[in-house]
């Protein structure tokens, strides 16, 4: 009798977690995003996945400012388990900034909830102009409007022929270069514009210390270059570089820029980060 009871007790108890733990599988779903940041005429893309799939049954998918439902969709549930909706952030109901929520919702207990931040993008890029100083050579303006925090300085890096910009983030954000093309650049060999390498620290500003991550460039012309560098909270140093600095620096310093740039794709490989898209 006393050991059948002791089994019914750890029978008991064996079952319990057993439901504990499938209850706790049904519950789970992921949820993501392409992106932390998002600006007005971009496509916030939300893809996750479920563990329990019910058949021809979708996944509702609202983002909501504050109170204020912004969108929603119904996308279905692939046999995977996996599921993705696009939304178009442009419109009446995008037009304030701050922090959206994504709310997912599968099943009365499958739910799941992140966000993004949103901004109105703005097409004036010269609010604020940030002198430069050229080594034994006078100084340059570089164009720049910051979200969410404050430029304290820009300087030229004399070893990696980069910009280097000093910031203060107190929360997401981010931060328009405007580059005049006769100063700084990245063009290749036969003169077609090259991407930039952007990379950002949290820490000093030692190299081993950056990160690379992706911007967007928004605006062009034959004079100026304007690139878009998503920020979070707590980045300290934003650092820029291409493969041309002002003409006083020689034909030497494109080769310099060169070894500067693949010296930081090494640095930044094992800590790669696509933190925007």
């Amino acid at each position: 009798m006393y050991n059948s009871r002791i089994f019914c007790i750890i029978f008991t108890l064996a079952v319990t977690i057993m439901v504990f733990h499938t209850a706790e599988a049904v519950e789970t779903i992921s949820l993501s995003t392409n992106s932390d940041i998002y600006y007005n005429g971009d496509h916030v893309v939300v893809f996750g996945s479920v563990n329990t799939i019910f058949e021809n049954m979708p996944i509702t998918i609202q983002i909501y400012h504050e109170s204020n439902l912004i969108g929603i969709a119904q996308p279905p549930v692939a046999k995977d388990g996996t599921f993705v909706a696009s939304f178009y952030a442009t419109g009446s109901k995008w037009k304030d900034e701050g922090t959206y929520t994504i709310r997912a919702q599968y099943t009365p207990t499958q739910i799941a909830e992140t966000t993004f931040e949103f901004f109105n993008q703005v097409i004036d890029l010269s609010t604020s102009v940030f002198p430069v100083d050229i080594p034994n050579s006078g100084t340059f303006g570089v164009g720049y409007t910051i979200r969410g925090g404050e430029v304290k300085a820009i300087n030229m890096n004399e070893e990696r022929y980069s910009l280097l910009v000093e910031t203060t983030m107190n929360s997401n954000g981010n931060l328009i270069l405007k580059l005049p093309r006769e100063s700084f650049d990245a063009q290749k060999s036969d003169s077609v514009d090259d991407i930039f390498i952007i990379l950002i620290s949290k820490e000093n500003n030692e190299p081993e210390n950056f990160v690379q991550v992706e911007y967007k460039e928004i605006a062009t012309s034959s004079d100026y270059r304007t690139v878009l560098i998503p920020l979070e909270e707590g980045d300290r140093w934003v650092e820029v570089i291409g493969t041309y600095v002002i003409p006083e620096f020689g034909s030497i310093v494109i080769i310099i820029l060169v070894v500067a740039v693949s010296s930081a794709i090494i640095i930044s490989k094992s800590r790669f980060s696509v933190r925007y898209n």
